[in-house]
């Protein structure tokens, strides 16, 4: 950040530089969350449509953890300690959509991937509670209530 520039760049990595700060892919995974989570199947013509298809799948994760937490604290520390979790990456046991993306093709370029989902995961994650939490740190039910619906079928695992 140079002198000067007022933006808060608490990321760093991948991500960090390319994240506008008007609208960007969090922002828009966030915004459609709600209707996009009816969907079954999607119309893919970018990656940008494969990421938002990640965001949407891991935005359900979150609210899933948030569902029980009563306070914005609480729910801050869901998001937290769902953050080191391990995240797998297309070929590993537990990456949600086989064939979405493209196999890495080096362990350098699985972990290169592994940290931009982490990444973009925290940043999701930390905007996402600012829209499931009211000013008042309680939850927002219009947001929690999606915690219950299923995002392509796929069965979000308790805890």
């Amino acid at each position: 950040v140079e002198e000067g520039d007022e933006s808060d760049e608490s990321l760093s990595g991948s991500l960090g530089s390319s994240i506008d700060k008007e609208t960007d892919i969090v922002d828009e995974a966030i915004t459609f969350f709600r209707a996009n989570v009816f969907f079954r199947n999607f119309d893919i013509k970018s990656s940008a449509d494969k990421l938002l298809i990640y965001l949407t799948f891991y935005i359900n994760v979150a609210l899933k953890r948030l569902e029980g937490c009563r306070t914005l604290a609480g729910g801050t520390k869901a998001i937290i300690n769902l953050g080191p979790k391990d995240v797998p990456v297309p070929g590993e046991t537990g990456f949600p959509f086989a064939g979405l993306f493209p196999l890495p093709q080096s362990d350098e370029e699985a972990e290169l991937f592994r940290n931009y989902l982490k990444q973009i995961r925290e940043e999701t994650g930390g905007r996402l509670l600012g829209v499931a939490y009211r000013p008042n740190g309680t939850p927002n039910k219009w947001w929690i209530a999606f915690a219950k619906r299923k995002f392509m079928n796929i069965i979000v695992p308790q805890h």
